[in-house]
């Protein structure tokens, strides 16, 4: 009578595992859809490099990693940049103008073996990276994150190269540019 009961018990048991029902409506199904899809377009987005211009603000170390806190910003140059000192009424030189429409700081972590050249303002660093700009010769240093603090003024405009949520590259540039 015991082992007729286990068994009985077993075979319930058994049975409510395989009975359960699978709610697949269609609005579930396209919930499924429209979510795989959002996945994948972060996924896309993350694994991209984004090359992305900025205003760099400061730079801290959090936990043996270091973080950059910055602003996104656009350049706009030509007809866009006329036309923009024209609604906004700029003067003065309007071949190159910074855009900064919204103040939305990011702060991102700058990768284990990140680029990092700010322009020549000491000798400190070993490796010079000379970069051909037009008419001018500009000279670039090398550095390691920590030297951001110290070497990068507050303000300055900085291009950087995004990849996975790190900082792979940051090169300051110059004013004029």
């Amino acid at each position: 009578m015991r082992y007729l009961m286990l068994l009985v018990w077993m075979a319930v048991a058994v049975c409510s595992c395989f009975n359960t029902k699978y709610d697949d409506t269609e609005e579930k199904r396209l919930r499924r859809r429209a979510d795989s899809i959002r996945a994948d377009s972060i996924y896309r987005l993350r694994n991209i490099p984004d090359t992305t211009l900025a205003i760099y603000k400061r730079v801290a170390f959090c936990d043996t990693i270091h973080v950059v806190v910055f602003d996104r910003v656009k350049m706009l140059s030509g007809d866009e940049a006329a036309e923009y000192a024209v609604r906004h009424n700029r003067f003065g030189n309007t071949e190159k103008i910074i855009v900064n429409p919204k103040v939305l700081l990011e702060t991102l972590k700058i990768a284990p073996g990140a680029q990092i050249l700010l322009l020549e303002n000491d000798n400190d660093s070993t490796e010079v990276v000379t970069e051909v700009n037009g008419k001018d010769t500009i000279k670039y240093h090398k550095h390691h994150p920590s030297f951001l603090s110290d070497g990068l003024p507050k303000e300055d405009l900085v291009q950087m190269v995004i990849h996975r949520r790190f900082i792979v590259y940051l090169k300051q540039l110059p004013k004029d540019e």
